[in-house]
Formats: C-alpha cells, structure tokens, sequence
C-alpha cells in the first residue's frame, strides 16, 4: 500500500521478442510445421462438452455436503475452469495474433 513504481524497477530490454524469432527458426528448418497452424474444426466441440460437464455438476453438487462441495471446486473446478481460456490463448498464439 503505497508503494510506488518507477522505470527503474523494471529491467528494460529493446532487442526482438524471443517468440517471433524462435518462429522463424523453426519455420526455417521445419517447413513442413506451417500445414499445423490454423484452428482445430473439433476444438469448439470440445469446450462445449468442458461447458455442459460443469453444468452438469451443478446440479450434482447442490445437496453435496460443504466440505465436498470445497473438494470438488478444488479438484474438478480448478482442472476444467481455466480450460475455455487455455484454448482461445492456444488457437490465438498459432495463428500469431
């Protein structure tokens, strides 16, 4: 609280971003690579089972006792909840947006 930031708490670097030139080396040496960019067709179908699964468990859960409830949102919930933004982040960083 209170803390204050200047632009000497970070260390600031102006050569190329590591990604963008670790591409094109592989793009160079493996050519064949670039025919697995783009989107997975059944992707979609995926996320949308991940979707009706934590619905599902909704209604699963309601009369669940509050320690099992805890349990199930610590296993189940942190496994499958941040996988929508997994594959948006996935199908974004292949098509280099």
């Amino acid at each position: 609280m209170g803390a204050h930031v200047s632009r000497t708490d970070f260390e600031w670097t102006y050569t190329e971003e590591p990604h963008a030139s670790r591409r094109k080396e592989i793009l160079a040496k493996y050519p064949q690579i670039k025919k697995l960019f783009g989107y997975d067709p059944n992707f979609k179908w995926i996320v949308t089972a991940m979707v009706l699964v934590q619905i599902f468990m909704m209604f699963v859960m309601k009369d669940q006792s509050w320690p099992m409830i805890f349990l199930v949102a610590y296993c189940f919930g942190g496994v499958i909840k941040p996988f929508p933004y997994v594959s948006n982040t996935r199908d974004f960083t292949q098509l280099g947006i």
